[in-house]
């Protein structure tokens, strides 16, 4: 019995801890709250969407290309890159194009690319930055 109770006092008191150190937030959405009271910031409905991002100069000859033909043609990898975009998921693979030719990769493997269907939430793109030798060939001197 004297468990019980002890049990019982400490569920209590966790309850009416874990109660009192909430936060409400309330959103007034109508106005009808007096002045002083604690509200959630509202939501800038306003906001103009981002403008479309250009492409860089030679970010149109990056291609996609599979892990396998990479090892195939004797390229190597770059680097790793993870990139998540808020916005039409053209723009991210524009900004991912144009990372690529900032970091001088002349490929892509695309690793995960997660289109999202709800509005406003962010595409993640997960790829390989490669660089593949020039397949035409080495003029020699002589």
């Amino acid at each position: 019995m004297r468990k019980f109770r002890t049990m019982t006092t400490v569920a209590m008191f966790s309850l009416l801890l874990g109660l009192g150190a909430c936060n409400m937030y309330v959103v007034d959405f109508e106005n009808k709250l007096p002045d002083g009271s604690v509200l959630a910031p509202k939501d800038d409905l306003s906001a103009e969407p981002p403008e479309p991002l250009e492409p860089l100069e030679g970010s149109q000859t990056i291609a996609f290309m599979d892990s396998t033909t990479a090892q195939l043609e004797g390229c190597r990898v770059i680097t790793g890159m993870r990139l998540s975009h808020i916005g039409k998921f053209d723009d991210g693979l524009t900004k991912l194009r144009n990372t690529a030719v900032r970091i001088n990769a002349n490929r892509i493997i695309p690793l995960r690319f997660v289109e999202s269907p709800v509005t406003g939430a962010p595409h993640h793109f997960s790829a390989k930055m490669v660089r593949c030798p020039d397949p035409t060939p080495e003029v020699q001197n002589g």
